[in-house]
């Protein structure tokens, strides 16, 4: 019975050893681009410290608030893009207000990365931002 067991746990450690990966072998999780995202923003050469959140939805289409929640910030819609690994985005403030344009560079770990802002169609110009994926 003992070399039964020592036998069974003999082949399980194996197992377990030869279906191990290294860090560098192992896939990395992939994150969709649409979901819920929260990070922060900065105006001009300001490290980003502001709230800043969005809904990224299938088709094209987002929510963008000026604030940390969703559910209770100034909201703009919009319309987003990902070609490759770049994502862009153009919105508008609800009842006639600003627009802005964005872009940064998207990564598979959930996080949008080197962003940065401007004043209507100019994807930059106005400051930097980042966000990380939610749910």
């Amino acid at each position: 019975m003992k070399k039964t067991i020592y036998t069974a746990i003999l082949f399980l450690i194996f197992g377990m050893v030869a279906t191990s990966c290294k860090k560098e072998e192992c896939p990395a999780p992939t994150y969709p681009i649409e979901g819920y995202w929260v990070g922060k923003y900065g105006n001009d050469t300001i490290t980003p410290n502001s709230g800043y959140s969005m809904v990224v939805e299938p088709g094209g289409n987002l929510t963008v608030a000026d604030g940390s929640s969703i559910s209770t910030a100034s909201k703009a819609s919009g319309t987003w893009t990902l070609t490759g690994s770049t994502f862009s985005t153009t919105y508008t403030y609800s009842n006639g207000g600003p627009t802005y344009s964005f872009t940064a560079t998207w990564t598979n770990d959930g996080k949008l990365r080197d962003g940065t802002w401007g004043n209507n169609n100019n994807t930059s110009g106005r400051g930097t931002w980042y966000m990380d994926r939610v749910n």
